[in-house]
């Protein structure tokens, strides 16, 4: 009997789902043809025409930013017009996959959501082309950071360009902690002291929306780079270790412990990640654990003054935390892309210092951009200057960027129990290996540079 790739499984589900909602749809002013209609219109006025697809914005913040990005682009390339679309450019809900195989106004240049699961299904179903005569012809490797080539050219063949890095750590109402008269904890003994004595306060110490399993990976990513370590989780992600590792085990226990103390509130479970940011922005919550995306809400509510960040202070000894993610966005290629020496122009741009210098000079900037000549340039707000210096050397490890299928449903599920209180910390984890061990089995396995 053939052994079945989950993978090859995921693609044909979501494609047969874009079949069917096509067929319902009405023939009539076909996108397919509008687009190459704005193509041909472009050539006319003597234009080319650069499509891109880009993630919903997450306000009206970053549709600005994203307006003066492009204007740069286009007085860097007179003759180039730019469209850009927003959308759903996750492979999880099926949209980005759907769209690429439809070949239906197929956009010259993607950002989508990064992660070796997430770029793999889409070059193994052949829908973005793998760009290693770009990165020997324009030099790419030596224009990005070290460690997020790293992240990204493990393999033989390279699909992607990053665009931004993630750092995800802890921020603070400074108001609150100011009030009870604490400081930034600089020890793990201080850290636990912090959070009891904030609800010994009547304070919530740390507000957490798990009912979206990613915001509750975010926390947990966090303690685990304070507890494990790096080095732990890359050899989860890379080599031969497990999730219910003693040591992994007990930060899940952690979590279970503070929840038992009412550092996280049991009813963290019922909260989105859009119900804990709202009450962290409007100062009802202490902490609250992020990536630098929160900058662009803090910005549009008036408050980057009202609020700190911190790395959580390491378990290990003689260790110092660093803040967890990975790649956090990158840029694709689309197989069936009209115009990819235009989407070459666009992807030099990206790691160009024009672009860095554009988007760091966005005082409510949010990301820390992926190319190596951002390193010598000082953003201008404050936050995302201390997040871009604590990455200097690379970061720890968000897992669910790394993870399969199985084993990431089950690691926001079995998570979200241990805040429930419906499973034990050694049940959880051993759920989570079970799910791994089941996303090996169908061929998952990450190889580091």
């Amino acid at each position: 009997m053939l052994k079945r790739n989950w993978k090859g499984i995921l693609i044909v589900m979501i494609l047969v789902m874009y079949a069917f909602t096509s067929g319902c749809q009405s023939p009539s002013a076909s996108p397919q043809e509008e687009g190459k209609k704005e193509k041909e219109e472009a050539a006319e006025d003597g234009e080319k025409l650069l499509n891109l697809l880009i993630p919903n914005y997450y306000n009206d913040v970053e549709k600005k930013q994203w307006a003066t990005v492009v204007d740069k682009f286009k007085e860097m390339n007179p003759g180039v017009e730019v469209k850009v679309e927003t959308g759903d450019v996750q492979v999880e809900s099926g949209s980005l996959p759907a769209l690429l195989q439809s070949g239906v106004n197929t956009p010259d240049a993607i950002l989508m959501n990064a992660g070796p699961g997430r770029v793999s299904i889409l070059s193994e179903a052949e829908l973005i082309q793998p760009i290693n005569h770009l990165y020997e012809r324009n030099n790419w490797q030596d224009q990005l950071r070290p460690f997020a080539y790293n992240l990204i050219a493990g393999d033989e063949e390279i699909y992607e360009l990053p665009h931004m890095i993630d750092a995800i750590a802890l921020y603070y109402n400074k108001e609150i902690f100011e009030k009870h008269n604490i400081e930034i904890p600089k020890t793990s003994e201080e850290f636990l002291a912090v959070l009891q004595s904030l609800a010994d306060a009547g304070e919530e110490p740390i507000t957490v929306g798990a009912r979206n399993g990613y915001a509750i990976g975010w926390i947990f990513s966090v303690m685990l780079e304070a507890v494990v370590g790096t080095e732990k989780v890359e050899e989860i992600i890379y080599g031969d270790g497990k999730w219910n590792d003693p040591k992994v085990v007990e930060v899940a226990q952690m979590l279970a412990d503070w929840v038992e103390k009412g550092f996280i509130p049991k009813e963290s479970v019922t909260l989105t990640q859009a119900d804990s940011s709202f009450k962290f922005l409007n100062k009802q919550a202490a902490i609250y654990s992020a990536g630098t995306y929160i900058i662009t809400d803090l910005s549009e509510q008036n408050l980057e003054n009202d609020v700190g960040y911190f790395m959580m202070p390491s378990f290990i000894d003689g260790k110092t935390a660093k803040p967890t993610g990975g790649i956090g966005q990158t840029w694709v290629i689309p197989t069936k892309a009209e115009d990819p020496e235009l989407a070459e122009k666009w992807l030099n741009f990206i790691v160009s210092k024009e672009f860095s210098e554009t988007v760091m000079n966005f005082p409510d900037y949010n990301f820390i951009p992926a190319s190596k000549v951002s390193m010598d340039i000082q953003a201008a707000g404050n936050i995302l200057n201390q997040a871009i210096e604590d990455v200097k050397e690379g970061s720890g490890y968000n897992p669910t960027v790394f993870i399969g299928t199985e084993a990431k449903e089950a690691y926001y599920q079995n998570l979200q129990g241990v805040v429930g209180g419906l499973i034990s910390p050694q049940e959880a984890m051993d759920n989570i290996e079970a799910g791994a061990e089941k996303d090996r089995a169908n061929g998952h396995k990450l190889n580091k540079k």
